[in-house]
C-alpha cells in the first residue's frame, strides 16, 4: 500500500512540475495534504519556536530558519540534477515538491515566462494566512519566505531571486522574479 500511495504521488508531482505555465492565466496550487492537518504541524512548531524566543530570544528563530534552509538547499540541489536550468523550473520545483497542502495553497499569476526570466505574482498564501492570523508574521517569514532565495541558489547559482514585497509581511502580493544573473 505504502509504495503505491509513493509511486502515485511521485506520478502526480511529475505531472505538476512537467506541466506548463501559461502566463497572463491565474493559477492554484493543490497538492496532496489536507489543510488541516498541515496546520495541526504548524501550530506545534509554531509554539515551539514561539516558547523558545520567550526563553532564549530572537536568535532562536534566526537558528531554525538557518537549520532549515539548509535541508530545503539540500532538497533542491537533489530536484534540480538533471534539469534544463529554466528560471521557472525554481518556481515549479519549490512550490510543488517541497511545499505541502492539498487546498488551494498558493493564488498566483504568472507574469513572465521565458527562457531569461520567470515572473510571478502570488495573491494568496495559506502560509502567510496562517501566520497572520496567528500575529507572528516575523516567524513565518524566517520559516517560509527565506528559504525561497536559499532554494534559489541551491537550484542553480546561474538564477537569482528578486523579490521586494511579501504577503506575510502585509503586501498584497508577493513578487518573485527568478532571471538569469548579468555577466561582468
Amino acid at each position: 500500500m505504502f509504495l503505491t500511495t509513493a509511486s502515485t504521488r511521485t506520478q502526480n508531482l511529475l505531472a505538476l512540475v512537467n506541466a506548463p505555465f501559461k502566463p497572463g492565466v491565474r493559477h492554484k496550487l493543490e497538492r496532496h495534504m489536507d489543510w488541516n492537518e498541515e496546520q495541526n504541524h504548524l501550530t506545534e512548531q509554531l509554539e515551539i519556536l514561539k516558547k523558545l524566543k520567550e526563553r532564549f530570544g530572537q536568535e532562536v528563530i534566526e537558528i531554525a530558519s538557518r537549520a532549515r534552509l539548509a535541508v530545503h538547499k539540500k532538497r533542491m540541489e537533489k530536484l534540480s540534477k538533471h534539469k534544463s536550468g529554466q528560471p521557472s523550473e525554481i518556481f515549479k520545483h519549490a512550490a510543488f515538491s517541497v511545499t505541502s497542502a492539498e487546498e488551494n495553497l498558493l493564488e498566483y499569476e504568472v507574469l513572465e515566462d521565458s527562457n531569461e526570466k520567470f515572473a510571478v505574482k502570488i495573491t494568496q498564501c495559506k502560509y502567510a494566512d496562517f501566520y497572520i492570523e496567528k500575529g507572528e508574521p516575523e516567524i513565518g517569514y524566517a520559516i517560509h519566505c527565506v528559504l525561497d532565495f536559499g532554494e534559489t541558489e541551491a537550484f542553480s547559482s546561474d538564477i537569482a531571486l528578486k523579490r521586494t514585497k511579501t504577503l506575510m509581511q502585509g503586501d498584497n502580493y508577493c513578487n518573485h522574479c527568478y532571471e538569469f544573473k548579468k555577466s561582468k
